[in-house]
């Protein structure tokens, strides 16, 4: 679900903004920096769609692994009826995120009428390389947007050389589809600190480079400083153009002044490896990943009492696999669908599910004596002829409640198989069974 989702992109880019103040930011390899930052930002909306089922969850997958349970499952936390309500937890979530990115959408689609509106006061000039020039009257900073510059009449007048040669920088190093990309990343990241941190980075990268190129044409270095110090204030920005004066000045002419880091400071680069493996790691979650079906949750507790159906878990859209086991009838391996256009039904459904299970489980005497619940969930696969095939614990409770619930799973009759292209296949199923005690445990020793 998109929540997940974000949090996800979220806490990778938190981890990544840390490594980069920690790491890099104070080196002066501009372009390996810029680099570095819009690949950080890019891995954060990838890694939480690469998928690694493990056996079991670990220490690090354990909190991400409630937190979707909580988002996804309200019920599986004791909140069922909270879930079914238009307010619950997660309903006020979702409208909270959607509305400030509304307002994100807005902010930005008002910098472009104002940038728009601006760049159509003045008069133009076409300058070389198909850039067009724009100046523009009042008190309002150069800057650059794709292929146009905008300056106003008293900068063009007084110091053309420096200005132009620093926005033609930006627009040659095709600084602007930098902004177009962090600002789709604070669109859907608007409430993260770090997405807005990242950018302010990449933007104060951007000046540096352009600077950087302004010095390299022969300009008088302290001519240079004295010039953007004049420029520091009355400045009128725009979220989406690259200007003249964007970032904290003082960083800017610190780094004109810098010795040049050493080309072997960049394999600090390589510590964001680890950062990258944990995160996938702590996505890695057997019993959402690798769930293959929308089940409902058959709680039974110890009173015989049959709850309502509790939760669903997300459909996993994951391309067919092929497995090897010891269930070959043709001497190859066997293609096991993890979805599939038609998924496996259990005959009447899956309330007939539910009932099936609470009719037939029986809660372990020594898990009620010791006052053991919680949910196990179950994987098993639905065979071409409906038959239940392997069945496996994804996410155990203890032996005695893993042990029930993998015994009455093998009793279950017939599915209606899942199929492919209209034809019968062997598909996993992923089953959550809540055992929870209700009332004083009943006495098994008399």
């Amino acid at each position: 679900m998109l929540l997940i989702y974000q949090i996800k992109v979220g806490l990778c880019l938190i981890a990544f903004y840390l490594l980069w103040k920690l790491l890099l930011s104070r080196e002066t390899f501009h372009r390996f920096n810029r680099v570095a930052l819009l690949a950080v930002m890019a891995l954060a909306l990838v890694l939480p769609w690469i998928k690694i089922t493990l056996s079991a969850p670990t220490a690090v997958s354990e909190p991400m692994v409630v937190l979707e349970e909580l988002l996804v499952t309200p019920a599986a936390a004791g909140d069922a009826q909270q879930a079914s309500q238009p307010w619950s937890v997660l309903n006020v979530a979702n409208l909270l995120y959607f509305i400030g990115m509304a307002i994100a959408i807005g902010w930005l689609l008002l910098g472009q009428w104002n940038l728009r509106r601006l760049m159509g006061k003045g008069r133009t000039e076409a300058l070389a390389d198909g850039v067009t020039l724009h100046i523009v009257p009042g008190d309002v900073s150069p800057f650059s947007y794709f292929k146009h510059i905008v300056i106003n009449e008293q900068d063009y007048r007084d110091n053309p050389r420096e200005i132009l040669i620093h926005e033609h920088a930006h627009i040659d190093l095709r600084h602007s589809l930098d902004v177009v990309f962090m600002s789709v990343v604070t669109l859907f990241q608007w409430w993260n600190p770090a997405a807005w941190l990242l950018c302010r980075e990449l933007r104060q990268v951007h000046e540096y480079e352009a600077d950087e190129a302004v010095l390299n044409a022969n300009v008088d270095v302290k001519q240079y400083q004295l010039l953007l110090i004049r420029k520091s204030v009355g400045d009128q920005l725009f979220s989406m153009a690259n200007s003249f004066n964007y970032q904290s000045l003082k960083k800017r002419i610190r780094m004109m002044t810098m010795n040049k880091s050493s080309r072997w400071s960049r394999l600090r680069a390589l510590a964001a490896v680890p950062v990258i493996a944990l995160a996938l790691l702590a996505f890695a979650n057997p019993s959402i990943d690798a769930a293959v079906a929308v089940n409902e949750t058959a709680s039974v507790s110890n009173d015989k009492s049959v709850q309502s159906p509790t939760s669903q878990l997300t459909k996993a859209e994951v391309a067919p696999v092929t497995i090897d086991d010891n269930e070959k009838s043709d001497g190859k391996s066997k293609k096991i669908y993890r979805s599939c256009e038609q998924m496996p039904r259990f005959p009447g459904g899956e309330i007939a599910l539910m009932h099936y299970l609470s009719d037939n489980i029986q809660y372990p005497p020594e898990a009620a004596k010791n006052e053991i619940e919680g949910r196990v969930i179950i994987q098993f696969v639905v065979e071409k002829t409906g038959e239940v095939g392997e069945v496996k614990v994804v996410r155990p409770i203890s032996e005695e409640l893993d042990a029930e619930a993998v015994r009455v799973v093998k009793t279950l009759p017939k599915f209606e198989p899942g199929r492919q292209d209209g034809e019968a296949v062997a598909v996993w199923y992923t089953l959550p069974v809540s055992f929870k005690l209700q009332g004083d445990p009943e006495p098994t020793d008399k």
